[in-house]
């Protein structure tokens, strides 16, 4: 009886433990952000993203809008403001190419008519704030030996009507006008300056259209490490006394500060980790 007795608590009592346990829901996939070992139910995977730190700078000086600077000649002037597009970034692994795998329907212009077109959603418009920037989802891990990414838009994202973006993006409507109308599209890079310390100059607007330089593409090869389970760190370096390197404020006029602008892209940007 004691022992008929005693098994029937052993089984009342695995039955209660039984009926409280409440299985516990997280990530059980060891790529994710949010991986959770003790989890019983798997849900909710957080995937790495692909994030751009991005550190403008006047040589060794911290690049502030509406700040003066001295080039190279000894000339004093100010740079109000820079802002720049930057789109399609690419990273290989073995020879093999990887992208960010967010992506987003847009509307864009067809001729006289509109259309949608789904593009990867790694587009980036860079001004003095924020700092850090969040290219989009990056699911593979390891070792990668080049990165590249482009300074502006494809001709297809030149299509996008801003006004039909969503609030926000970076081809939505800017309040600087960096949309020039459907024959030209986006402005590329837009630096406004004043040639001189003198408060009462008017400042100049120097527009970049893809007219101006082609598509350009920003790039470096070495050693770049996406770790398993966290996010992707990338750091740009923008060095705007190499960007006006070579510019005579005091008699050259915007054409030929756009032509020095534009040759001197090419060392303005590094990447690195």
């Amino acid at each position: 009886m004691n022992r008929l007795l005693l098994a029937t608590c052993y089984l009342l009592l695995a039955l209660c433990l039984t009926a409280c346990f409440e299985p516990k829901e997280g990530c059980l996939d060891i790529a994710a952000t949010n991986f959770d070992a003790g989890a019983d139910m798997d849900c909710c995977c957080e995937y790495p993203k692909l994030v751009l730190t991005v550190d403008q700078v006047y040589d060794t000086l911290l690049f502030r809008n509406d700040s003066l600077y001295l080039n190279s000649a000894g000339q004093i002037f100010r740079i109000k403001s820079v802002a720049f597009y930057l789109s399609d970034f690419q990273l290989f692994q073995n020879g093999e190419r990887f992208t960010v795998s967010d992506t987003l329907t847009l509307n864009t212009f067809l001729g006289g008519d509109t259309s949608s077109q789904r593009f990867t959603n790694d587009f980036q418009l860079v001004r003095r704030t924020p700092v850090e920037y969040v290219v989009g989802t990056f699911r593979q891990d390891g070792n990668f030996e080049e990165l590249n990414f482009r300074l502006g838009l494809s001709d297809e994202a030149q299509k996008v009507i801003p006004t039909k973006a969503p609030a926000n993006h970076p081809l939505s409507a800017q309040p600087d006008s960096l949309w020039r109308g459907q024959t030209n599209g986006f402005v590329f890079l837009q630096a406004v300056v004043v040639r001189d310390s003198m408060g009462d100059t008017k400042p100049d607007t120097l527009r970049f259209l893809q007219s101006d330089l082609g598509q350009p593409r920003i790039g470096a090869t070495g050693l770049f490490v996406h770790p398993t389970g966290y996010n992707f760190p990338l750091v740009l370096k923008v060095d705007y006394k190499k960007m006006f390197e070579g510019i005579n404020w005091s008699i050259d006029d915007i054409p030929v500060w756009k032509t020095k602008i534009a040759s001197n892209l090419g060392s303005t940007f590094s990447v690195s980790q």
